[in-house]
């Protein structure tokens, strides 16, 4: 018999580890098994905030309700700290079994985290900051900092309309590396980047490749099927698998100032590989999904 839980991902991924985070509103979350099993996404975000409009959130809220009381497992993204709905929404997910953390929307200091922490109190999930600012940016540093802080993560969109920057900019990518920077500062995993919106696959293969570059270690995801191609972007590929065996297969006491970092990458590859179930093998299948 089957002991997952209702609309649970088959590679359970730590959020640490988490590549592709699927973001659904909460008022759609009757076809959400059957997308979660054809898909399987690292982790699912149910949406009460931007996704759903003002009126219908306490609608939204009965039906994550519903979903999770069914054995649904999921992190809930709420409404800002500024407004009225930021309390409703994490009491909410203090009283509601099976949310497995709280994405805060628009995150612009480390003492909305701090209070979101308290308000959660024993909740026990984990907490992601949501920037989408500039704002958020300029006080990312102290935000990751913060206690109780699973992950930071970048709202792209709302970035760019409150910079007027386009995804490419400087800014933008600017912004990003800042992200970067701020969680490996604070020991943080790498933030996980906003969603791509491309309608096809060599579009979306563009902006995870350019995400990578900066560092990112994730993606919101608002397509299901842009999924596996964000599972294997942000994963080893067989190829460097591979490398990375032979690379520790045959040490040697005939060392540069290259080889010490060479050989923690490749240890890092190859943790990675075991976290995603990747083997090298897998090199013939993993090149025709690309």
């Amino acid at each position: 018999m089957n002991s997952r839980n209702i609309g649970e991902p088959v590679l359970a991924v730590a959020p640490r580890d988490a590549r592709s985070w699927l973001l659904v509103p909460g008022t759609r979350t009757r076809d959400l098994d059957d997308t979660i099993g054809l898909c399987g996404p690292d982790a699912v975000v149910l949406d009460l905030e931007d996704g759903v409009a003002p009126e219908d959130r306490p609608r939204a809220r009965d039906e994550v309700h519903d979903w999770v009381g069914r054995g649904g497992r999921a992190w809930i993204r709420v409404n800002a700290a500024t407004t009225a709905d930021w309390s409703v929404d994490l009491d909410f997910a203090v009283r509601c079994p099976g949310i497995l953390g709280v994405v805060l929307a628009k995150a612009e200091s480390a003492a909305q985290i701090d209070a979101t922490a308290a308000a959660l109190g024993g909740f026990g999930g984990g907490l992601i900051a949501l920037i989408e600012s500039a704002t958020g940016i300029l006080e990312a540093v102290s935000i990751a900092r913060s206690n109780s802080l699973t992950r930071l993560a970048f709202g792209s969109g709302d970035f760019r309309h409150d910079t007027a920057a386009t995804d490419d900019s400087a800014t933008v990518m600017g912004a990003r590396a800042h992200l970067v920077l701020a969680s490996r500062s604070a020991g943080l995993p790498a933030p996980i980047d906003g969603p791509s919106l491309a309608s096809d696959e060599g579009g979306l293969r563009d902006y995870c490749r350019r995400s990578i570059s900066t560092g990112m270690g994730g993606m919101l995801c608002v397509k299901p099927e842009h999924i596996r191609t964000i599972n294997t972007g942000f994963a080893p590929s067989p190829e460097e698998v591979q490398c990375a065996r032979e690379l520790l297969s045959r040490r040697t006491d005939s060392i540069d100032g290259s080889y010490l970092p060479r050989l923690r990458a490749a240890e890092a590859i190859l943790d990675r590989a075991r976290r995603y179930r990747i083997d090298a093998a897998d090199e013939a299948l993993m090149s025709m999904s690309r």
